[in-house]
Order: C-alpha cells, then sequence, then structure tokens
C-alpha cells in the first residue's frame, strides 16, 4: 500500500521556541513536505486545528500559557480517529512519557533533534495514519454495499409478500367480477328491449375493465420464467395506460395516443413489455406531476420495414433529464428519488426485460424540454415448434345434450356456469367441492368436468388426482378454472395436467366456446387440443 503524499500532507508544529520552530519547518521542507503550519503560542493552536484539519502535530511537551497535555486535553481529538501527535520534550524522565501517552500522544522526541529520527518518527507516524484512513474508507464501502444488499433483500421480500397479498385480493376480487361478468353476459342475451340491452353492455364493459385492472397488477408481481406468446403492442401500451389512468388523470396529465395500425404481431413476453410500458408511463408521471405547466404524454408505435422492426416512444412534457443523469439512468440501483420512493431497479430492469427481446431502449432528452424513450423490438414471427393457433368455434359442428358437471365451491359461479352452459343445450349438475363431485361422478358418467382449483374439502389439485386414479378417461375432458395465478405450484401443476384452463373473471362466451371445442374433440376420439387460457 502506498505511503502518504508528503505534498498533500497537513502538518501543525507546535513550540514556544521559534529556532525549534525554524529548525523542523526546514527539516520537513527538505524532505519535500508542503503543507506545513507553525505556532509558538500553544493558546492558537485549537483555531489553527480547526483550519489546517493536520494529519499529524508536532507538539511541544513544556510550554507558557498551555503545556502541551493541555492543548491535548483541548482538542479533544475521539478515540476512533487516528490522529497522531508526536511530542517533543527535553524531559526525557518516565514520568513525563507516561503522561503524554495517557493524554494521547502516540510516540516522542528528544530534543535535541536528531535530522535522520524526526523524519523517520513523522515517516511512519503519517504511514500508519495513511493505512488507517485506507481501511476506514474500505469499512465505509463494505458498509454501503452492506446497506445496499440489505435494501436489495428488503425489496425482494416486499415484492415476495405484495405478491402473496394480490394473489390472496385477486382470488377475492375475481369471484364476484366473475359473477358480474357471467351475468351480464345472460341478461344481454337475454334482453329484448334495446335500453336494456345498453344496461346490460355498460355493466359489462365496467366488470371487464375491473378484470384488467385486476389482472394487470397480477402481471406486475409475477415472478416466472419469460413466456412468450403472440403479442399486440398497441394492446399492450392501452392496457398498461389504462392501469394507471386514475392517477394520471388526477394529475391533469393529458395522454395522446399515435398508434401505427399496420404493427405485425410479435413473439414476445407480453406481461414484461406490458412492465416495461407501465415504468415508464409513471416514470413520466412521476417527473410532470411537480410542475405548474401543461403536462402531456405522447405515446407513440411505428413499423420499421427496414430494418423490420416495431418501435415505441414514449414522450412526456416533464422537466427533463440533465446529461450526467442520462448517462447512468439505466444502472442498476441508480435513482434520482428521495429515500424510500425508488429503489433504482426500475429502468435497469427495463432495459434487461428489452434487451431479452433482442431490442433497445435509450432516452432523449434536454433539460426544461421533456424526455422520450423510445424502445425498438425486432418483429420475430411465431416459431415453427410452438403451439399453432387455436381453432375457430364455429368451424364446430352444433352439440347438445352432453353432461357437464361444474364443481366450483361459490354458488353463484356456479350457477352462472350453469345457466350458461344449460343455455347451449347441455344438462349440467353442481357441485360444491372436489369431494362432493367424486359421489357424483360414482353415480353417473359425464362428459365433461368444468372445475375449480382452490376449494374447501378437496381442491382442484387433489381432485384431479383422484380423478387420475378413478376415472382416468377423464382427465383428459377437465376444464379448469382458476383465480390463483400468482402460485407457482399452481401454475407448474396446470402444466403437467396439460389441461385446458382459463383464468377468473372469465368471460362466458371463451368458457362456452371452449366447452364446445373440448366436446367435439371428445365426440371425434381425438386428445384434446391444449387450449391455455389467457396469461
Amino acid at each position: 500500500m502506498a505511503g502518504a503524499d508528503l505534498t498533500q500532507t497537513r502538518i501543525l508544529v507546535v513550540d514556544d521556541e521559534p529556532a525549534n520552530v525554524r529548525l523542523l519547518e526546514r527539516m520537513l521542507a527538505e524532505a519535500g513536505y508542503r503543507q506545513v503550519r507553525s505556532t509558538t503560542d500553544s493558546r492558537q493552536v485549537l483555531a489553527l486545528y480547526g483550519e489546517h484539519q493536520p494529519d499529524l502535530i508536532l507538539l511541544d511537551l513544556m510550554m507558557p500559557h498551555l503545556d502541551g497535555i493541555a492543548v491535548i486535553r483541548q482538542l479533544r481529538i475521539p478515540e476512533a480517529v487516528f490522529l497522531p501527535i508526536l511530542v517533543l520534550t527535553a524531559d526525557a524522565t518516565i514520568e513525563a512519557k507516561k503522561r503524554a501517552l495517557e493524554a494521547g500522544a502516540k510516540d516522542f522526541l528528544t530534543k535535541p533533534f536528531d535530522r535522520l529520527e524526526v523524519l523517520l518518527r513523522i515517516k511512519n507516524l503519517l504511514d500508519t495514519r495513511t493505512l488507517y484512513l485506507d481501511l476506514e474508507r474500505h469499512n465505509r464501502e463494505l458498509e454501503q454495499i452492506v446497506a445496499e444488499r440489505t435494501q436489495r433483500l428488503l425489496q425482494s421480500e416486499k415484492v415476495a409478500t405484495m405478491g402473496s397479498l394480490l394473489a390472496g385480493v385477486a382470488h377475492e376480487l375475481n369471484n364476484p367480477l366473475a359473477v358480474v361478468m357471467g351475468q351480464a353476459h345472460l341478461l344481454r342475451g337475454s334482453a329484448k328491449e334495446p335500453a336494456m340491452v345498453e344496461r346490460a353492455e355498460k355493466i359489462t364493459a365496467g366488470a371487464e375493465r375491473c378484470a384488467r385492472i385486476v389482472r394487470n397488477f397480477l402481471a406486475l408481481a409475477r415472478q416466472r420464467s419469460p413466456e412468450r406468446e403472440d403479442v399486440y403492442l398497441n394492446l399492450v401500451v392501452q392496457q398498461a395506460v389504462e392501469l394507471l389512468a386514475y392517477h394520471l388523470r388526477t394529475s391533469n396529465v393529458e395522454v395522446a395516443f399515435d398508434l401505427a395500425d399496420d404493427l405485425p404481431v410479435i413473439w414476445a413476453d407480453g406481461h414484461q413489455l406490458h412492465q416495461v410500458v407501465v415504468n415508464l408511463v409513471a416514470n413520466a408521471h412521476q417527473a410532470m406531476r411537480r410542475m405548474d405547466t401543461a403536462r402531456r404524454l405522447v405515446i407513440t408505435t411505428r413499423f420499421e420495414r427496414e430494418p423490420d422492426r416495431v418501435q415505441l416512444d414514449i414522450a412526456d412534457s416533464g422537466p427533463g433529464i440533465p446529461a450526467e443523469i442520462r448517462a447512468r439512468i439505466f444502472e442498476p440501483f441508480f435513482t434520482t428519488k428521495a429515500a424510500g420512493e425508488g429503489t433504482g431497479l426500475g429502468l435497469s430492469l427495463c432495459r434487461n426485460m428489452v434487451e431479452e427481446h433482442g431490442g433497445t431502449i435509450a432516452v432523449e432528452s434536454e433539460v426544461g424540454l421533456g424526455a422520450t424513450f423510445r424502445i425498438e423490438l425486432p418483429v420475430v414471427s411465431r416459431p415453427i415448434s410452438a403451439a399453432p393457433a387455436a381453432r375457430a368455434p364455429e368451424s364446430l359442428p352444433p352439440i347438445s345434450g352432453k353432461a357437464i358437471l361444474v364443481v366450483d365451491d361459490e354458488p353463484d359461479i356456479a350457477a352462472t356456469l350453469a345457466e350458461a352452459l344449460q343455455g347451449d343445450g347441455h344438462q349440467v349438475e353442481v357441485a360444491a367441492d372436489g369431494a362432493k363431485a367424486l359421489e357424483m361422478l360414482g353415480r353417473r358418467a359425464f362428459d365433461l368436468i368444468v372445475t375449480d382449483t382452490k376449494m374447501p374439502v378437496l381442491d382442484g389439485e387433489r381432485f384431479y388426482a383422484e380423478l387420475e386414479r378413478r376415472f382416468p378417461k377423464l382427465c383428459r375432458r377437465v376444464l379448469f378454472l382458476t383465480g390463483d395465478v400468482l402460485s407457482g405450484e399452481k401454475r407448474a401443476f396446470l402444466e403437467r395436467t396439460c389441461a385446458p384452463h382459463l383464468l377468473k373473471p372469465f368471460d362466458l362466451r371463451e368458457v362456452r366456446q371452449l366447452v364446445h371445442r373440448m366436446l367435439a374433440d371428445a365426440g371425434t376420439g381425438a386428445p384434446p387440443e391444449r387450449v391455455p387460457g389467457p396469461r
């Protein structure tokens, strides 16, 4: 480790004999020390100490007014601070040295001075101080690293806790939303008067909006590997803005869309792109909310045929981003927000997600002229190995008169499903849990089972295990409905069964179409095509 830098090292010399002071000053200057202050009046030491902030003090022990011991006590140097004091004394007795050590001195020089000894003692003390300062700096860096990693751990725990809470809240919301959406669908189908049809459509639209908001929150909390699917970027943008619509509206932020009609479908992770857009829009909102001028957010999409990429611009009328911040804005844990308001992870995660798709993200901004974040993504088509699009239900022959068992512990959901499927001409029976369903299966045959996954007594997973053991042929005729989408175990179970599933709150039209398709497949003897619900 390098020793002290002589040109930068600050030394304070205190001795009531001017000749001693001049001698020490000359020695230090010849050795290369350039930052030397001195005094012959011990009463000036405290002021000089505060002004000069020395790295070393050469202090005479015997002086008028204040002796060396009194000066050390007056300085009140904390024990945790290594500031070496080299005592100058003509009294070489053990008692004098003991008094100086007890007061806080680090070493002694006996008068008259020997040049070599003076410079060696000074160098040793300054090297020790340099080591001390390096160690102190290293400890501070370690403490900072520990604090950052602790914060990261706490943030991860917060995210995990949020995910668990959202899963529970979503399940509680999804069930009544499923009832509202289902009943609105049935009301619209049976209504004759135009006013009643319009009212049913308004209820349906409101319920579907609530369902999208719940799913968008769940998308933000999900922790999983990327899942690629056909993605309509314009739809992702609209849903992300809808999630933040209330906050934007109450902050008087005008949102303008300029979305291209010719955007191709891209093979991407829709949830990740949704998180990216939500983060960028939320950042723009925060940047503008303290402004007194007009607040405007313009979101633009474009298709560039050369080099076959889609482009998304999110431009705000905020205060802009200074150049020094722009250079670091995508670094992990870099944030300009106050403590507790941000982790510095948002834009870093956005960049990672975009780059996982082979794309780029950049920012253009000038102070006072707002900021524009630009995302470019390559147009990647669905791989040949990926599952083809589901067949249109209209191509299937009419099917009715089938026996269907609906298993759900929510009576209103079960009744809504039963009414819809009965309207298609099927015979429907209802069970409140898996145990009751097994009793009914023991008494009669069913062509199809529509079941919830989270139920008391016997849940969907254990019910399916019993089907595998006792009614294996029916395992190919099970449609799962679930509101528990954050559980990794639940997703793994649905993947293992290869059974179709729909998320609550579901659209009754999707349920009826999927039931129709599964019954058609069962009629042909072909294994049912795997048609997972929207994720």
